[in-house]
């Protein structure tokens, strides 16, 4: 039995950075919501760009200061080839998660983010960086029953709305799947990611805002009227989107990666209670079973992920352990042998784990 290894200490800088990620992340999405749909800046793309300037304001001013080295320098060749793609898949996961806003409730988003795992998933196995498991799809399969119930159940369900919220996920997955790509092969840190990643992003964000949104960016007096009276919600969702990121990084140092999707799942239950009282969105029984389902199917998944991972490392553990006397003496001729002993081609043992 694996034993955890994180202490006393990082209990609590866990439960702390935990408990600012679901403040952070619940004010920043009530924010967005309120700026996009309840004052007369009608510019959703916009706004989802917000947190992208003040992210690459924060790294350049870290990095040309001196406070943060910058670890990789990457020509512009290599940014436009591993960079660029996933600023094109982050911008439209962005403008497409505000678009909706437009077009359903802010509680019914919140129920929709549990599919993500699901498209995430089927993603990362079609790239090959993760293998297929019944066990895994069984648990996926409640996760999508739970959401084909909670819509259903919504009374206000549009399929413009369905759709934005659909290319959003699949835009996050393949985001997810360069990041992934990424991380195996250069290690970011926060600013240095935001260094190269907020301007690829910024470019497709702009070109978006510019083609849909030029209309309502051109109405000067009206949109400086609404900066006037809510730069508090202009304000937050440029900063807020960094924090977010800052203690996410956090959570994931001093608790791991699981932690961070729990308290995402908390989050949205915490905004969907939100959207009730503030928003009076109309929720209804049938929505609410679909998404308990869906949680559990969540849970499960995460469970399935967990033994999963495990029987990966003990897979490796057991193929890289140095060969027996007996293992030599059945060795082929000329010192050869089957390679599994390459460290290299331990992430390629996962895909041998029976499913």
């Amino acid at each position: 039995m694996e034993l955890s290894t994180y202490g006393a200490g990082s209990a609590t800088k866990a439960a702390t950075y935990s408990v600012l990620y679901l403040i952070f992340a619940t004010v920043l999405i009530l924010a967005n919501k309120h700026l996009i749909t309840e004052t007369s800046f009608n510019c959703p793309i916009f706004v989802s760009s917000l947190g992208s300037w003040f992210g690459w304001g924060a790294a350049a001013v870290a990095i040309h200061t001196g406070m943060e080295p910058l670890s990789h320098k990457l020509t512009f060749g290599e940014w436009c080839a591993n960079i660029l793609p996933i600023g094109a898949c982050t911008a439209l996961s962005l403008a497409a998660a505000n678009v909706a806003y437009f077009y359903l409730s802010l509680s019914f988003i919140q129920m929709l983010k549990a599919f993500a795992p699901v498209v995430t998933y089927f993603t990362l196995v079609g790239f090959g960086l993760d293998r297929w498991s019944a066990r895994i799809m069984s648990t996926l399969s409640v996760v999508m029953f739970g959401c084909f119930i909670a819509s259903w159940g919504e009374a206000h369900v549009t399929v413009f709305g369905l759709a934005c919220m659909l290319v959003a996920e699949v835009a996050e997955a393949f985001r997810s799947v360069g990041i992934q790509y990424l991380i195996a092969n250069k290690k970011f840190s926060l600013f240095n990611g935001m260094y190269y990643f907020s301007p690829a992003t910024l470019v497709f964000l702009m070109a978006l805002s510019a083609v849909f949104e030029t209309e309502e960016l051109l109405k000067g007096g009206e949109n400086a009227r609404a900066f006037r009276e809510y730069w508090y919600l202009f304000a937050i969702c440029a900063t807020f989107g960094f924090a977010v990121n800052y203690v996410c990084l956090g959570v994931v140092k001093h608790a791991g990666s699981l932690m961070v999707k729990t308290m995402s799942q908390l989050k949205n239950v915490v905004v969907i209670a939100a959207a009730v009282v503030i928003y009076g969105d109309d929720v209804s029984a049938l929505e609410i079973f679909g998404y308990a389902v869906a949680v559990v199917g969540f849970l499960f998944f995460n469970h399935a992920k967990a033994l999963d991972a495990a029987a990966v490392r003990e897979l490796t553990k057991n193929t890289t352990a140095p060969p027996s006397s007996s293992s030599r003496a059945r060795a082929a001729p000329g010192g050869g042998d089957s390679g599994l002993d390459d460290p290299a081609r331990a992430p390629l043992l996962a895909k041998t784990l029976p499913a």
